[in-house]
């Protein structure tokens, strides 16, 4: 049980030290001689009346605050989820290095306007499984399909350019993913290829791979990732005379085979717009958030309340009336 307003359980403290505060001696009537009355046996009537009053009036006072802070009951029901399978496919070759990504603070390079965009990816997929794998030259298995996101965002982090060598195997790196996705089980599953360049290494066409997913029914979405030419950085930071070509008729031809989207971004925002969209494309038809329920517990304490103030201002004027 939760309260929505837990500071009015206060309100009884507040009320005994206001009463307390502002307390007034009853008036009393003029009498030659108490002792003589002092002297008189109590009745029973005038034993409880003090002690049931009060323990009524605490009640009803008890029970209107807790009422007021709005006692809860909070139940979550997890609906029914089903896992997606997605393998990240990552561009690491040396035209990712291109510093055309602009940022507050001036240009930063691809890899790591793909590093931040990918990796604020993998967080928002905490239920689906994740794999990676990144090429260059070659291509190279760097998580398989996890439920470890945390793992696989503390791999995305470590990317750099050139770590795969500096040509550019789109077709090793998709049939790389798909060998990890074809004796999968489960319904959706999917590709998510990110690449400034155009296939330039490799053994595996990326037009063949595309065909591959599709008699699998594996959807790659692709994304372009540049504005079409940009330098290349050079050592320790430098600008290189090399220029990063684009690709994006290529692209297009593998996600339109497949069934997928492309997708082209030129700066980071529109990178992470770009996975926003993809991660809606990929939203299961049996999917539906959790649902909350929240059960409202107050009625019980306002009645609770209601019925000791009444029954203490009846027995007050009745039974338990006192007469000066």
């Amino acid at each position: 049980m939760t309260f929505a307003y837990p500071w009015l359980l206060l309100l009884p403290i507040f009320y005994l030290g206001t009463r307390l505060l502002f307390r007034t001696r009853p008036a009393a009537t003029p009498c030659p001689s108490s002792k003589l009355l002092a002297c008189l046996p109590r009745s029973f009537r005038l034993k409880i009346r003090e002690p049931l009053l009060s323990i009524l009036a605490i009640t009803s006072i008890l029970c209107l605050a807790i009422a007021a802070a709005r006692p809860q009951r909070i139940t979550l029901f997890e609906q029914p989820h089903r896992a997606r399978n997605i393998m990240l496919v990552v561009d690491a070759s040396n035209s990712m290095s291109a510093q055309d990504f602009p940022t507050t603070l001036g240009y930063a390079s691809r890899m790591d306007g793909a590093k931040s965009a990918v990796a604020e990816y993998v967080r928002s997929r905490q239920k689906d499984r994740i794999g990676l794998v990144v090429f260059g030259n070659t291509a190279y298995l760097q998580s398989p399909l996890t439920t470890d996101t945390a793992l696989v965002e503390q791999l995305v982090n470590t990317l750099y350019p050139r770590m795969a060598g500096d040509g550019t195997a789109i077709g090793d790196g998709l049939g790389l993913a798909l060998k990890r996705l074809r004796d999968v089980t489960g319904r959706t599953k999917a590709i998510i290829l990110l690449t400034d360049g155009v296939n330039t290494a490799g053994q595996i066409s990326p037009f063949k791979a595309a065909e591959i997913a599709r008699d699998l029914k594996i959807q790659i979405n692709t994304i372009g990732l540049g504005s079409g030419r940009a330098p290349l950085g050079g050592m320790l930071g430098t600008p290189g005379r090399a220029v990063a070509e684009f690709d994006e008729e290529s692209l297009k031809q593998i996600a339109q085979i497949t069934g997928g989207a492309y997708f082209n971004a030129n700066n980071l925002s529109d990178l992470q717009e770009v996975y926003r969209k993809i991660e809606q494309l990929q939203e299961s038809e049996l999917e539906q958030p959790d649902r909350t329920i929240i059960e409202e517990l107050y009625p019980p304490f306002v009645l609770v309340a209601l019925l000791s103030y009444l029954l203490g201002v009846i027995l007050s004027a009745t039974y338990l009336l006192k007469v000066p």
